[in-house]
């Protein structure tokens, strides 16, 4: 749009010059006619070929438009009666503010306008001269401002076009980064399920068939009492096996926080893992709860930590989940418990230690600036305590990190 611009105001100064000559032509009639036919004839060839050929160098740039000054000047001064020359300045305003900086350009239209100026009150007096004086300066300075208005859009869409370029660029480099992220994470859940398969189900399995073989062998050799421990033994593994394949299909499936909420979550956990396995569960919730998204898929991945921990390692006969709101120093919090009557463990060893994950629990909770008790011992079952500020919380998930 604004090239186009520019170019209809090449073309409407370069009609007003044309028209200039015309009309001076026409009311002149004198022996130095054929001089001033040479230098329009040269004024206008010069004036043709400036946008193919002279704007090129700024030196020839220069020689242009000082060899066209002199040739205007010497209309004016050969024929001092006529003030239409001065039109013949119009078409080299637009192409000074086109070719120079801003500054440059407008620098050039006063020199020009100087130029014009005297010329003008020489030929034609002060009385006559000075309104015309007035009048095409403004004329000047308004084609001046308007060419330069028209250079700035122009620069502006060359920017923004550029801009939409390297947008267009960073979003397709965006998408396969994005893409790449998503193949890699794909494949580090696949070599994460296949660890799991292989240190708990895979293990287990083997261990059902050395057991049902060697049962086998026991009933066979008629030593029935050690093939039954056996044959009881096999029942056990089959079981935790049973518990641990359900609980790898259920992390197979999407998160279930955006449908039906932290609370909807834990239940559908409840039922599809723990309540499948045998165990008895409990979710209680003192009172209905609203937390931000944020603090509740990181509430929920502590849950599932500690629900994961007492089902492979703990082997419970009862969970408790219980989520409620209290006031603590007058701050709202939210405390989430997991409770299992399992074998408990020794909570003096190292975080990490026999598979518990209570690495990932702690990192979650300090993401929420919150509090992560464990409470167990071994034959006492497991406690598993999450306490989080709702002041301070978001200001830790906003934090950038370091």
């Amino acid at each position: 749009m604004a090239r186009r611009t520019l170019l209809i105001t090449y073309i409407a100064t370069y009609l007003l010059a044309v028209g200039a000559i015309i009309r001076t032509l026409v009311h002149f009639a004198d022996d130095r006619v054929w001089l001033i036919d040479i230098l329009v004839g040269v004024y206008l060839l010069l004036l043709v070929s400036e946008p193919f050929f002279i704007r090129r160098n700024r030196l020839l740039t220069y020689i242009y438009l000082l060899i066209q000054t002199v040739i205007i000047c010497t209309l004016a001064f050969i024929t001092p009666n006529v003030d239409f020359w001065a039109t013949l300045f119009c078409p080299l305003v637009v192409q000074v503010m086109h070719n120079f900086p801003q500054r440059t350009g407008f620098l050039i239209t006063g020199i020009l306008t100087v130029i014009m100026s005297i010329f003008m009150l020489l030929g034609l007096g002060p009385e006559v001269g000075l309104p015309l004086v007035f009048v095409y300066g403004v004329i000047y300075f308004l084609l001046a401002a308007f060419t330069a208005i028209i250079r700035e859009a122009e620069a502006s869409n060359e920017k923004l076009r550029r801009q939409q370029l390297e947008l267009q660029a960073a979003h397709r480099q965006l998408q396969i980064y994005t893409a790449q992220a998503e193949e890699l994470a794909v494949l580090q859940e696949r070599n994460r399920l296949a660890r799991e398969l292989h240190d708990s189900v895979t293990q287990s399995l083997h261990s059902s068939t050395m057991l049902a073989e060697a049962g086998q062998r026991l009933a066979g050799s008629g030593d029935i009492e050690r093939a039954r421990g056996y044959l009881i033994r096999l029942g056990e593994i089959s079981q935790q096996a049973l518990k641990e394949m359900r609980l790898l299909v259920y992390e197979l499936r999407p998160l279930a926080l955006s449908g039906v909420g932290l609370v909807g979550a834990l239940q559908q956990r409840l039922d599809a893992v723990e309540r499948r396995s045998g165990v008895d569960v409990t979710l209680s919730i003192k009172e209905e709860i609203e937390l931000p998204a944020s603090i509740e898929e990181e509430l929920y991945r502590i849950a599932m930590e500690a629900l994961n921990n007492a089902l492979k390692h703990a082997n419970p006969t009862r969970v408790t989940v219980i989520l409620h709101k209290e006031e603590k120093d007058g701050s709202p919090c939210i405390e989430l418990a997991v409770i299992d009557d399992g074998i408990g463990f020794d909570t003096d060893m190292k975080d990490g230690e026999g598979g518990l994950g209570l690495v990932g629990m702690k990192e979650r909770i300090e993401k929420l600036g919150g509090e992560l008790t464990i409470l167990s011992a071994p034959g006492e079952g497991t406690q598993v305590i999450a306490c989080v500020d709702l002041k301070t919380s978001q200001n830790h998930l906003n934090a950038p990190e370091v």
